[in-house]
């Protein structure tokens, strides 16, 4: 079966690197695990018998085909949808699963958004992502791939690179490498205003990224509050820390 480039398939099946994966996941049989876009089920195999619960969600109509032939004894495991127009309750996942995924570079922002969405929901997550999606999410200040993607997964997650993987283990090749990568929630419950708060200053700053902070907060602060932020105003949005970022967003 042909990889299909509107779903942004790259497979992955080169059984090493698969159990190394899995290695990395580290799966406990009283887990309940999601996967995002299982493909021809390479990944699939060497987790569906390691857990309590296994779901996938396959978009690819052939595919999903695929995988209830593949796995006749697991095929009602398999749901056919888009993940983006799916509720976990509606796969009866209401609380603690894990997800894992080897995500297309073309979703992965709406992925994460999803992720957010359902985050008291989810234990953690295990995603392959292209390299350069990958670094953005696990920026900091001191990175040249540091931006607003960077302090919102800071914000929510504990974000670790866990493996590189070539683009040469992938069919088609893609033009980048990957990062596998682990986002840990750090909350039990976000502090939504908090968070609103983080998600405004966010997007002024880094709208204008090149300007110092002190002219970009003009649009959404009062003269009198930019006056009370313990910072230098001459500093750029990539210069400052998730702490500073929070700094300015409590006084929004």
């Amino acid at each position: 079966m042909y990889p299909k480039k509107r779903f942004g398939q790259n497979f992955l099946t080169d059984e090493k690197i698969l159990e190394d994966l899995v290695r990395l996941i580290n799966i406990s049989f009283e887990d309940k695990v999601l996967e995002i876009g299982p493909g021809k089920g390479d990944l699939s195999e060497n987790i569906i018998n390691c857990c309590n619960s296994y779901y996938a969600v396959e978009i690819d109509r052939d595919l999903f085909n695929l995988l209830k032939a593949k796995f006749p004894e697991n095929e009602r495991s398999f749901i056919n949808a888009d993940i983006l127009k799916l509720k976990p309750s509606e796969i009866m996942l209401d609380d603690n699963f894990r997800l894992v995924g080897n995500i297309p570079y073309n979703i992965s922002s709406p992925i994460l958004n999803w992720c957010e969405k359902n985050y008291e929901k989810i234990s953690d997550m295990h995603f392959m992502l292209q390299k350069e999606f990958a670094l953005r999410c696990s920026g900091n200040e001191n990175t040249s791939s540091y931006g607003r993607l960077s302090v919102i997964c800071k914000y929510l997650y504990e974000v670790e690179v866990l493996k590189e993987v070539s683009k040469v283990f992938f069919n088609p090749e893609p033009k980048v490498d990957s990062l596998f990568v682990r986002f840990y929630p750090k909350y039990a419950k976000i502090d939504e205003k908090e968070f609103q708060n983080l998600k405004t200053v966010t997007r002024a700053l880094f709208n204008k990224k090149r300007k110092k902070i002190s002219n970009s907060l003009k649009d959404i602060m009062r003269d009198d509050d930019i006056k009370k932020i313990d910072l230098d105003l001459n500093l750029r949005p990539d210069e400052l820390s998730l702490d500073d970022f929070l700094r300015i967003s409590n006084l929004v």
